[in-house]
């Protein structure tokens, strides 16, 4: 392309004169005062900035406040002091607890509360003092316009404020009391239950914040809730029904039937039914608390241990022959009669769950102590001792009631430590079992006696016992020596008087099982034995005797008159003898080892002659 060259004609060129410069010229001086002022007026805000910061230094600025609280113009330490005092109130007791009448007061140090009274015043103070001062400038100015309120930081420290609640707590709270049961003897203790009292720490503390964020003294009720017994009244409730029952009064029994002591019946206290029972804690089917009560049964089969031997009636002790070692039972026992534990237990427990407490007492039969079954086990093999006494020239009165007494005592079963008496085993002597009166002289006279002659028997029963070596409980010597307990060899004294009802012979079976005791009346030789037949003995008796004084017969006769015989009749009864004082002596060896020594005295008073004068028409 080819360069083109366009000219342009000349400008005009236009001339001024002198009057139209001259606005010109005013309006750049008016312009140059206008800036002259702005500069004057800036360095004039300048100095005064300059002027305030140093005069605010270490105050806060006009307008200014914390919370409500003017701070502007107040240096840091006024500025706190107007704050505190502003707060005072609130930090002497930000909140007031109550429970009930009950009322805490405490400091705001005490539940960790606090008031960020620096941080506010740290805020205020950085106001208008930022590095760029156009900015500073424009803060204060702003602020001088429209204020600044700053805000007041509330610190809470909550572990504090548990602790306090925790310490309160200790005042308020109460544990829940479990209903209970007790026996005190036999009184029923009955412990109600009571709810309990928990303070909720964690919804207090939340009150409490809430109250605080005020920053004004606030009430604040205590929050709190009811603990329920574990144990309620209504589950014992169940117990002390079941105990007024078992402890509503004594138990009394009684056995008319019994052959036991008048009255025959007995009486156990509540005190002493109360010592049976036993309580103990549990649970209910449904889970629930309750008590379980038990009367012990052994205690009760204790109990009626001594009322069942008071009742118990045993049976009698068969009559058995020795029949050469192979014992037979002659005459069985009759049965006794005891208490049917089981059924008084029944009638006890019945009495106890309420039924009357007033119980006749059952008996069952008992059978006799030996019979066929046992018989063979009582271990009677071979013959322990034996009596021996004659009875020759004596009338037939006489040796009918020896037979008849000989007969009471044949096949008597002794048991092991059991005690025989010769009177109980004797019966009544009357015609039914066999006897007849005889003749005695009685009181200086002739009368008529039943059982003359027994003592033959009681006398023969001593010897058997007497060489077994056994301990002889109860013996009584004759008033006057008889001839006939002598007429074997026996030395004087060597005999047993008995009295029905008065006197008896009694020994004891000390051999450790059982004892058979079996008679036998020899009339062709005119004597009576009685043996004893037990185990096997290993006793050595040996016996010794001693006369120690002799008195003479006396001289002088005694006539007895007897209405019975006729007039006229006459005839001597007894032949006069002396009196004498005689011992017998006893050893016991088992051994060689001396078991026991006895000593039996008799003293025989002296006889005179006697004659019997019939009186009788």
């Amino acid at each position: 392309m080819s360069e083109r060259t366009v000219s342009m004609p000349p400008r005009e060129r236009r001339h001024t004169t002198p009057r139209a410069r001259a606005p010109l010229r005013r309006l750049f001086e008016w312009l140059l005062v206008l800036l002259t002022l702005v500069a004057l007026l800036a360095a004039l805000a300048t100095a005064a900035l300059l002027l305030g910061e140093r005069g605010f230094a270490q105050r806060i600025y006009p307008h200014i406040s914390v919370r409500g609280v003017p701070v502007g113009g107040l240096s840091r330490d006024a500025a706190r002091q107007a704050i505190k005092r502003r707060y005072a109130s609130f930090l002497r007791s930000p909140v007031s607890i109550s429970y009930g009448e009950q009322i805490w007061r405490p400091s705001a140090e005490e539940i960790g509360v606090s008031l960020d009274v620096d941080g506010a015043l740290d805020a205020a103070l950085r106001i208008g003092r930022d590095d760029v001062r156009t900015e500073n400038l424009r803060t204060t100015a702003a602020v001088w316009d429209q204020g600044v309120d700053l805000p007041l930081r509330l610190m809470i420290d909550q572990t504090a404020m548990q602790r306090y609640l925790i310490q309160i707590a200790v005042s308020v709270e109460l544990p829940p009391t479990d209903a209970d049961v007790w026996l005190d003897g036999a009184n029923i203790r009955v412990r109600p239950d009571a709810w309990g009292l928990q303070v909720m720490v964690d919804e207090s503390i939340t009150e409490m914040t809430a109250a605080t964020q005020s920053l004004e003294p606030q009430p604040v009720i205590l929050r709190t809730r009811a603990l329920e017994p574990r144990v309620r009244d209504s589950d014992m409730a169940p117990s002390v029904a079941q105990l007024r029952t078992l402890l509503a009064g004594p138990i009394v029994m009684a056995s008319p039937s019994s052959s036991c002591a008048p009255g025959c019946a007995w009486e156990w206290s509540p005190a002493q039914i109360a010592g049976w029972i036993s309580l103990r804690h549990t649970a209910a089917v449904d889970g629930r608390p309750a008590l379980a009560i038990s009367v012990d049964q052994g205690a009760i089969r204790s109990a009626l241990r001594p009322v069942a031997a008071a009742l118990r009636e045993e049976g009698t002790l068969p009559r058995v022959n020795w029949n050469g070692g192979a014992l037979r039972i002659t005459t069985p026992g009759e049965p006794g009669r005891g208490l049917d534990a089981g059924q008084a237990l029944a009638q006890i427990n019945a009495a106890l769950s309420g039924g009357p407490r007033t119980i006749r007492l059952p008996l069952v039969a008992l059978p006799p102590p030996v019979t066929e079954a046992n018989l063979a086990s009582l271990g009677i093999t071979e013959q322990v001792s034996q009596g021996l006494s004659s009875f020759a020239k004596s009338e037939q009165y006489r040796i009918t009631n020896i037979q008849a007494g000989a007969r009471q005592m044949n096949g008597i079963l002794i048991p092991p430590g059991g005690s025989f008496s010769f009177n109980d085993n004797l019966g009544a002597v009357t015609a039914e079992n066999g006897f007849v009166e005889g003749y005695a002289i009685i009181q200086n006279r002739t009368q008529k006696e039943w059982g003359g002659g027994l003592c033959q028997v009681s006398t023969t029963v001593f010897r058997a016992a007497f060489w077994g070596g056994m301990p002889i409980t109860e013996r009584h010597e004759h008033s006057f020596r008889i001839s006939w307990y002598e007429e074997l060899g026996e030395p004087p004294g060597l005999d047993a008087a008995i009295f029905t009802g008065v006197q008896d012979m009694r020994f004891t079976n000390d051999t450790g099982g059982w004892l058979l005791m079996q008679s036998a009346v020899d009339l062709r030789r005119q004597r009576l034995s009685i043996a004893l037949y037990g185990m096997p003995s290993v006793r050595e008796v040996s016996m010794g005797h001693a006369v120690l004084e002799r008195t003479p017969a006396p001289t002088q006769p005694v006539y007895v008159d007897d209405p019975e015989q006729p007039a006229g009749s006459f005839r001597k009864s007894d032949t006069a003898r002396g009196g004498m004082r005689a011992e017998v002596y006893r050893t016991v060896r088992v051994g060689g080892q001396i078991l026991s020594s006895d000593t039996f005295k008799t003293t025989f008073k002296p006889w005179p002659d006697i004659y019997v004068r019939g009186t009788g028409r």
